[in-house]
């Protein structure tokens, strides 16, 4: 570190001040670039207090990575860090910094040669680190060799280590002596939505995401999650624990807690931990609560002489939540922006800081050399050689796995809204060629984005695809397709996917029972409005149904109960552009099926229940699905009818993709009613369900066919099949006060989608998510339970 800073005039904004954001602020303001740092909390109050904060080579005794990308970027990240915190405690000392370089020692329960992950970690480590030294013979005498099933191997090499609350403290003070700006407030906004906002309003060139947990609202990233660490705080009386000693968690073993973390903190403090709970929210934990208490007395059974130390009364459990997504550590840009995430580091926070926070730099770097000389972006990023597939994507959470659809045959191109590009996991980014932002996202934009792209890479309309999964984007896919007169399915055929009326009109002929329906005729309202109203009571009966014609995730729905409603509704929106269609409310069970059609024949067929109606989640209820089993008596019934459908659509259908249908069982009859059908894979977690069902990813499915792939469509083992269900919840007005991790009997995937302190409002849209639960059990009795509860439980608490 150097107190003669290069200068330059680009000013880069840092959202967050825990261990990653001030890192990256020191390394960018290193580089000569202006940093103002925004963030709402500061040291003492952050997550990055509560760290173990010792070095490790990962994955760490506490961490976990959940892509092999993950993992080796770490291992260059961790070495980075690992020489930096050597420098920082050679310039400063550990008195200015809390920066101390001891021996770390880590404990086996079989020799090293029987465990290849750990084999392979140490041989990877042992000549990267100082002091590494293997074998039984490091073991202190005091450290008895029989514990828990024996020690049978050891290594230990020095590891530098940080006592957070002087290090986080230090951090601090040096972005301020160096010149960076400090500013507290809290940013809750999308930061891709809200990009040009953010640069304009504090003069940036850039913005750098280091939220942590918030990164759930300012990236809108669905595979974040917190997992609950805890660490019993005991003085170091005379200094008697000096080195730190870890057992990793078995992962044979059924016991929740029998990692053994024991660290130095300081001089004057000994931290015990090793907790490590995915989904935990609570923080409010004590040596009462009973895996705490066995969390500290584990440790005292491995290391005696802790037995003679007393407890911090100040503050003796301390908690936080580390943040990890599923890939584990983002260190990304967010292609063709000016921004860039550097968060999801879990219980690695330090050790990975530097090395995360100089590949920040270098991106940074690297954007303004490619904005400096764009002619050189249209060299290496497509292969014209190969087919190049346009993905659109507007609205909808992404939930298509890219991994399954790139080839070394393929360039894959994302045409997005800013709101589209939001919801795109940035996991995701690695597979794709180029990601264009087209706004406003309409026809003739993305009519222009296609030409100018097909331009620069010398592409052959021959030779490209335009696909979609998107449910905003179907109508506007075959338009492109149409004006572009590439191949895939036209308009005339698509048109009755999106538009209720046209499909309607489309299946007038056929026997598909289908409610009655009228179309809100605003010019009759205004003429004569009491008797249009009569008229539509007469047609409808008094429960009536109103929905927009191409409208989406159940957007401006409303039931309607009496004809004061009815009116009230009439003259709010008499003059909307927007055109809606009443229809009668009929009360039942709804069914949604999925159909896959490879070269015009159906060769994928499921089903599943809807708990209640979707427009229902925009009054604050849960909503969910659950699998139709094969030999329930219902499911050939479902399939029947849905093929027939299709079957009979007046304009045909699409010989290749995921049709989406949603079906009515009236009460008291065994008549099925069509409410809707779309040419596009289910929403929410339904395609999730069927994969863990029987192992088909229909939006992958889709994505493939309308390419032109033949896939093989291949169903997991009968034995194999895992029945599945889920539960949605909406939003409610105000603050997040509490969030409870389901426990249930099934297996449980979460999808936060708010956190802890987060201002909410309430749900306008079933995109409008607040959290998601996947379900999964081979007991099908089982899991009916669990369904029923996660659907009449409510998982978080909100404060007015």
């Amino acid at each position: 570190m150097s107190n003669l800073l290069p200068e330059n005039d680009v000013n880069i904004l840092v959202i967050g001040a825990g261990v990653s954001g001030l890192t990256t602020a020191i390394c960018l303001r290193e580089a000569g670039f202006n940093v103002v740092i925004v963030a709402d909390r500061f040291a003492p109050d952050l997550t990055s207090i509560v760290a173990g904060a010792l070095w490790e080579w990962p994955p760490a005794v506490c961490g976990r990575h959940g892509s092999p990308r993950s993992l080796e970027r770490s291992k260059e990240w961790c070495m980075t860090t690992y020489n930096k915190l050597k420098k920082i405690h050679t310039k400063f000392g550990s008195g200015e910094t809390g920066v101390y370089l001891r021996d770390a020692y880590f404990y086996f329960k079989d020799v090293l040669e029987n465990r290849p992950t750990d084999l392979r970690k140490m041989n990877e480590l042992k000549d990267k680190v100082d002091g590494f030294e293997r074998g039984l013979h490091i073991v202190k005498e005091t450290i008895d060799l029989s514990f828990k099933g024996g020690i049978k191997d050891a290594y230990k090499h020095m590891a530098p280590m940080a006592n957070t609350d002087v290090y986080m403290k230090w951090l601090l003070q040096y972005v301020k002596d160096i010149g960076c700006e400090i500013i507290q407030e809290k940013i809750t906004v999308n930061v891709v939505q809200n990009e040009q906002e953010l640069l304009c309003r504090f003069n940036a060139r850039a913005i750098v995401n280091c939220a942590g947990l918030g990164s759930i609202a300012t990236t809108g990233d669905s595979s974040m999650y917190p997992v609950r660490g805890a660490l019993v705080r005991v003085k170091n009386l005379g200094g008697v624990v000096r080195d730190a000693h870890c057992i990793s968690h078995e992962e044979s073993s059924l016991n929740e807690q029998d990692i053994i973390f024991i660290v130095p903190r300081g001089d004057d403090l000994v931290v015990l931990g090793g907790l490590t709970q995915q989904d935990q929210w609570g923080t409010d934990l004590s040596l009462e609560i009973p895996i705490i208490r066995q969390m500290y007395d584990s440790c005292l059974e491995f290391l005696p002489e802790l037995k003679e130390l007393p407890l911090d009364e100040k503050e003796p459990v301390r908690t936080g939540l580390r943040p990890l997504t599923s890939e584990n550590v983002c260190v990304e840009r967010v292609l063709n922006t000016h921004i860039f995430y550097n968060y999801g580091h879990g219980g690695s926070g330090v050790t990975l800081s530097w090395g995360c926070s100089q590949e920040i730099v270098q991106l940074v770097q690297q954007m303004l050399r490619e904005e400096a000389n764009p002619v050189a972006l249209h060299t290496n990023k497509i292969d014209s050689n190969k087919q190049t597939v346009f993905v659109l994507h507007d609205m909808l959470l992404s939930k298509t796995d890219f991994r399954h659809i790139c080839s070394d045959n393929i360039n894959l191109v994302l045409l997005c809204s800013r709101r589209g590009l939001s919801e795109v996991v940035p996991s995701q980014y690695q597979y794709l060629s180029i990601v264009q932002i087209v706004e406003p996202y309409n026809l003739q934009n993305l009519f222009q984005t296609y030409q100018q792209i097909k331009t620069d890479y010398k592409l052959l309309d021959d030779n490209c695809r335009i696909v979609t999964n998107d449910e905003y984007s179907v109508l506007l896919t075959a338009q492109l397709r149409e004006a572009l007169n590439l191949a895939g399915d036209r308009l005339t055929m698509i048109r009755q996917f999106t538009d209720k009326s046209y499909l309607k009109s489309g299946l007038k002929n056929s026997l598909i029972p289908m409610p009655k329906y009228l179309i809100f005729a605003q010019d009759q309202y205004r003429k004569e409005p009491v008797s249009y109203l009569k008229f539509v009571l007469e047609e409808l009966g008094n429960h009536i149904f109103i929905k927009p014609l191409t409208g989406a995730g159940s957007e401006k729905t409303r039931i309607i109960y009496t004809v004061d409603d009815l009116k009230a509704w009439c003259d709010s929106n008499v003059d909307s552009d927007e055109e809606f269609e009443f229809t009668e409310f009929i009360r039942g069970q709804l069914y949604n099926t999925s159909v896959v059609m490879k070269n015009g024949q159906p060769c994928y067929f499921a089903a599943c229940k809807h708990y209640r109606p979707n427009d229902e989640f925009i009054y604050g209820h849960q909503i969910g699905n659950i699998i139709v089993r094969e030999e329930e008596p219902e499911f050939q019934k479902l399939w029947q009818f849905s093929n027939y459908t299709l079957q009979s659509l007046e304009h045909g259908y699409p010989k290749n993709g995921v049709f989406n249908i949603d079906l009515l069982l009236q009460e008291g009859s065994e008549e099925l009613i069509l409410m809707e059908v779309a040419a596009r894979p289910p929403e929410g977690l339904v395609s999730r369900m069927f994969y863990i069902y029987q192992g088909v990813r229909l939006n992958e499915l889709h994505l493939q066919l309308q390419i032109g792939d033949s896939p093989d469509i291949l169903l997991k083992n009968r034995n194999e099949w895992k029945y599945s269900a889920s539960s949605i919840h909406p939003k409610q007005d105000g603050v997040v006060t509490a969030i409870e991790k389901p426990i249930l009997e099934s297996d449980v995937e979460v999808y936060w989608q708010i956190y802890l302190g987060e201002k909410l409002k309430k749900s306008q849209s079933i995109r409008d998510v607040a959290i998601a639960v996947l379900l999964s059990n081979h007991d099908f009795s089982i899991l009916e339970g669990d369904y029923q509860l996660a659907n009449s439980t409510n998982f978080y608490k909100t404060y007015l």
